[in-house]
């Protein structure tokens, strides 16, 4: 349990990071390249789901990895 706690807690911590620097660039393509605001909250509901979604699957396989040993 704790493996998939850590786990869990640095890869979202990735994607959070990712997901602040991804907020700042889409902002402003959508404020400076006249890009809606629907496109603007679309992509980033996207980049979300790809987050979370990479996120499980590298847990799932890393804690199979490690319960193999």
């Amino acid at each position: 349990m704790k493996k998939k706690l850590i786990l869990s807690c640095y890869y979202l911590g990735i994607w959070g990071i990712l997901g602040f620097f991804a907020t700042i660039i889409l902002g402003f393509l959508a404020c400076c390249a006249g890009l809606s605001e629907s496109f603007f909250t679309y992509a980033l509901i996207i980049f979300a789901l790809a987050g979370i979604i990479t996120s499980a699957v590298c847990i799932s396989r890393k804690c199979k990895c490690l319960d193999m040993k």
